[in-house]
């Protein structure tokens, strides 16, 4: 399983041989990130927001979209990969039109999440299908989605092995949100280590998945 950070809440997943892009985000208009101008076998957007999570516009085509708020309670399977969806909201209000989705998925014998626009701690069922998911890619940048204290907490209660930061402040983001480093000094009260690979490309699978849980800080590559 091979993933790559193109900035924001966008990533490539490379896994079974499939191409699958989450949150693809709109370019310039996010702030500066370049367009993510590949092709994809599948698109996944956690909800609706064109200009920072479901742009489809400057992916390659042919490609199927997955849309979070779409997945039935008992999932789907596409090319083979079960996608799944935990319904939240992006603030802690949960108030209509605040609807969004953690998406999770199985393969290659991993459990992964990407957390979205989470903005509230979990109750027991919402965080009960995402409990060890071994890989969790996780908003970093505090409100409006999680704060950096509450998300402390969730990461605890999820128990992964490998966390990489995204939804953070950059050069290429117009939000208003924090750097990666506030997230990185909030969970220095975990005791979990820092990989800082340098790059925007991890890899990981069943067999390599480090000891202890482990946050891996990538780069954007746009």
């Amino acid at each position: 399983m091979r993933l790559t950070f193109y900035g924001h809440a966008a990533f490539l997943l490379e896994t079974e041989g499939t191409r699958i892009i989450f949150d693809p985000y709109r370019s310039p208009d996010s702030g500066g990130y370049r367009p993510i101008d590949e092709p994809a076998d599948i698109v996944v957007c956690s909800h609706e927001n064109d200009r920072y999570h479901s742009h489809l516009g400057q992916i390659v085509p042919p490609f199927e979209v997955i849309r979070g708020p779409e997945i039935a309670e008992d999932g789907l399977r596409v090319r083979g990969i079960r996608f799944q969806a935990v319904p939240v909201y992006e603030t802690p209000e949960r108030l209509p039109g605040d609807e969004v989705t953690i998406v999770h998925l199985r393969s290659e014998g991993l459990h992964l999440a990407h957390l979205g626009d989470l903005g509230h701690l979990l109750t027991e069922a919402e965080l009960t299908p995402i409990r060890r998911a071994e890989v969790v890619l996780v908003p970093a940048g505090g409100v409006p989605t999680l704060a950096l204290e509450s998300m402390v907490e969730l990461l605890g209660q999820i128990g992964p092995r490998v966390v990489i930061p995204m939804h953070y402040k950059t050069a290429g983001i117009n939000l208003a949100i924090e750097p990666v480093e506030r997230f990185l000094e909030a969970v220095e009260s975990l005791g979990w280590p820092v990989l800082e690979t340098g790059g925007s490309t991890f890899e990981v699978s069943r067999e390599r998945l480090p000891a202890v849980p482990t946050i891996v800080r990538l780069e954007p590559c746009r």
